[in-house]
Parts: C-alpha cells; sequence; structure tokens
C-alpha cells in the first residue's frame, strides 16, 4: 500500500461531503495539487475541479480567516478553453484548518471563477481569496480580477454551504 499524502485528506474530505449528501464522484482526472473528478446525477453531469489550500493565511483576526488559492497558466488555459458542451463545471475549492473537521469547501460555478480570476487579463499571477467572517453565513469570494471592496462596498461573492444546491436543475 502507497503512503498517504496531505492531499488525499483534503481531497476525502471533499469527497465524504459530497457522498454524505447523497452524490457518488468518481476520479476523472488526478494530480498532485488538484484534481478532477466526474459526478453525475438525475439532474445531468457535472465536473469538480478541485483544489485545496491547508490552511489560512497567518496574519487574520479571530472573527475572519482567508485562503488564497493561485493558478498556473496551464489551469488557467484549462478555464479559458473549457467547453461544456457535456458537463457543467464547479470549482470546489477545500479551505483546510489546523482542526481538519473545521475546514470549508467553496464552490464556484465556471463564470464566478472566471469572474474573480479576470483571465483575458495578462498577469504575472492569479488567485481567488476564499474568506470566512464570524457572524455571516456562507463565505466570500473575491481574487485578482475581482476587488473585495468597491466604492466602499462588498463587492465579494457570496458562497453557499448546502453543496445539494449547485446539482438541483
Amino acid at each position: 500500500m502507497g503512503a498517504v499524502r496531505k492531499a488525499d485528506f483534503y481531497f476525502g474530505s471533499m469527497l465524504s461531503c459530497l457522498i454524505n449528501s447523497g452524490l457518488a464522484p468518481a476520479i476523472f482526472e488526478p494530480g498532485d495539487s488538484r484534481r478532477i473528478y466526474k459526478l453525475t446525477t438525475n439532474n445531468g453531469d457535472y465536473l469538480l475541479y478541485a483544489k485545496y489550500v491547508s490552511s489560512p493565511l497567518r496574519r487574520q483576526k479571530k472573527d475572519a480567516q482567508l485562503w488564497q488559492f493561485t493558478f498556473s497558466p496551464e489551469e488557467r488555459e484549462y478555464i479559458r478553453n473549457y467547453n461544456g458542451n457535456l458537463e457543467k463545471i464547479y470549482f470546489t475549492l477545500i479551505c483546510g484548518r489546523e482542526k481538519i473537521q473545521d475546514s470549508e469547501i467553496a464552490i464556484l460555478s465556471l463564470e464566478e471563477v472566471k469572474d474573480c480570476l479576470d483571465i483575458d487579463i495578462a498577469r504575472e499571477s492569479y488567485r481567488i481569496t476564499i474568506k470566512w467572517e464570524k457572524g455571516i453565513h456562507g463565505l466570500k469570494a473575491y481574487g485578482t480580477g475581482r476587488a473585495d471592496i468597491l466604492n466602499g462596498k462588498d463587492n465579494t461573492i457570496r458562497i453557499r454551504r448546502d453543496i445539494l444546491s449547485y446539482f438541483k436543475a
């Protein structure tokens, strides 16, 4: 039997959440920092593009935490060129914490990922930041292409925590 890697714990937790919600994903394309899973439901076929970050950024307040997900040029091209004729794609960003049972999973659509990354603008790096705030229901997302605050107002994308709601017609 092979050694268990840190990634196995994070991707395994995502799969466990999906299975416990009544879904049955199968691995489609394995990788070290990301994996693509195929999910078939009564409402159609989906691809889940999964990435993880094992801990939030260090410079945090107790009432808020941030996780940054970087996207390589190859990943950016995958996102830019994705043709969803067969399956709809969702990005599952696994936000790890020291107490692994307190980790979060953020699910974003292809359009939301493109909005956060602004992949059509050339820059050195591309990232999506997931934000958790005490007392706020759900998570927030922003990135290199979308500011968290715009004209003094919250400009983040709100992310639901109900996994099943993403796979309903």
